[in-house]
């Protein structure tokens, strides 16, 4: 089997953090199939850019091809499936020809997802799309839900990593036969429990006081003024890292350093950057709980990476976080943008001793590898039934297949 694979949020040797848990998933899968990945990137003529990306390289063993399109930014955003699609189309059609490509397989809904929708009309293929936590904003913007919505009716399957979001997208006209849920997987092996102290020393942190460390871009949907206004009504011995990057919301970043120091929390209140995984989990080893306060999600990462290392999780109940967060166990859940709620919580957690392996244990059946396993299926059926159609006078009535 062959695939290519499509994702314009993807790491590269320029930018080694966008979008690593993609590349999490489609190394595993590349251990079982024959598979290549596109990464678009948009561009504007009119705009100074950083330097482009070499055309290819190989990133965990998958040849990445990073490739440019046309955009506007700012307006005409409801044509950037087309664009990105208009611009791919003539190097998908001849990478096609040569390769013999069995899939297309798009992650993220927009534009991924909409562009690969138009190149699979164009080249004949089938594809899936997988839904990352971009669909409940996308499909509610005017100008964008009929194109989600085709996009979704034309997938060979659609895969999930929350069941909210697949029941948005049946309510869309996904066909329910071709809907699965699969959640994220994580790296086992980079995030696993690391005694406390060691990991506030190899971060300089202070061994005395207790930790909170929240993950995340540093955007306004995640959360994070809430979650800074919470830690006013905490103990003045509980400090807050902030981990993520901050060049996708500068304002936002700016008004948020603005709050920690009118709230006189410039002590307590720390902004740690973007950090490699290794230095994540780390920091995530050394908090005595990690937060996550976000309005909405797909399946967050950080709370499974959280949870592999031993550290309890309080985060909004949003996406897929009630079907990996279990409540007095491995965490506690919160309503989104409940600033009262969240530090009540917050202190509850704070003083309660919790079970690290425990912890760790909740998590010990999502390797990528288990990932990789149940997508590898999806895409065999759809193989299958393209290679083997099905006859209409033996067809059984009422064939299902699994939500998995």
């Amino acid at each position: 089997m062959r695939v290519l694979s499509f994702s314009s949020c993807f790491p590269s040797s320029r930018n080694p953090t966008p979008g690593v848990f993609v590349l999490r998933r489609l190394a595993a899968l590349a251990r079982r199939v024959d598979l290549e990945v596109v990464h678009p990137k948009g561009w504007f003529p009119l705009l100074r850019r950083r330097a482009r990306e070499t055309p290819e390289e190989r990133l965990s063993g998958i040849r990445v091809h990073h490739r440019p399109f046309l955009y506007v930014p700012n307006i005409l955003k409801r044509f950037d499936g087309r664009l990105y699609a208009a611009g791919l189309r003539q190097w998908v059609t001849e990478y096609c020809d040569s390769h013999a490509v069995d899939l297309m397989d798009a992650h993220f809904v927009w534009p991924d997802g909409v562009a690969v929708s138009h190149l699979a009309r164009h080249t004949g293929l089938p594809y899936t799309l997988t839904l990352r936590g971009t669909l409940n904003s996308r499909c509610r913007k005017r100008g964008f839900r009929s194109q989600i919505a085709s996009a979704l009716r034309g997938a060979a399957a659609v895969i999930s990593v929350s069941r909210p979001m697949a029941d948005l997208a049946a309510e869309l006209g996904a066909n329910p036969e071709h809907l699965h849920v699969i959640p994220n997987g994580v790296d086992l092996d980079v995030f696993r429990p690391v005694p406390r102290s060691e990991a506030r020393r190899q971060l300089g942190l202070s061994l005395e006081g207790s930790l909170l460390v929240s993950v995340g871009h540093i955007l306004p949907e995640k959360g994070f003024t809430e979650l800074i206004e919470a830690v006013t009504q905490l103990p003045d011995t509980t400090r807050l890292a902030i981990i993520g990057g901050d060049t996708l919301h500068r304002r936002y970043a700016g008004r948020l350093r603005r709050l920690v120091r009118q709230r006189g929390l410039g002590g307590r209140v720390s902004f740690a950057g973007v950090q490699p995984p290794e230095v994540v989990a780390a920091y995530l080893s050394a908090a005595d709980v990690s937060v996550l306060a976000s309005y909405s999600e797909g399946c967050p990462n950080v709370v499974l990476e959280s949870l592999a290392c031993g550290t309890p999780v309080v985060a909004t109940n949003v996406g897929a976080v009630p079907d990996i967060v279990r409540p007095g166990e491995t965490g506690e859940l919160v309503e989104p943008k409940h600033v009262d709620q969240l530090a009540d919580v917050l202190n509850s957690a704070l003083d309660r001793r919790w079970s690290r392996e425990a912890v760790r244990q909740s998590v010990a059946n999502r390797s990528w590898d288990d990932v990789a396993s149940s997508v590898y299926g999806v895409w065999t059926g759809i193989v299958h039934r393209e290679t083997n159609p099905p006859d209409a006078s033996t067809a059984r009535c009422g064939d299902t297949a699994d939500i998995v």
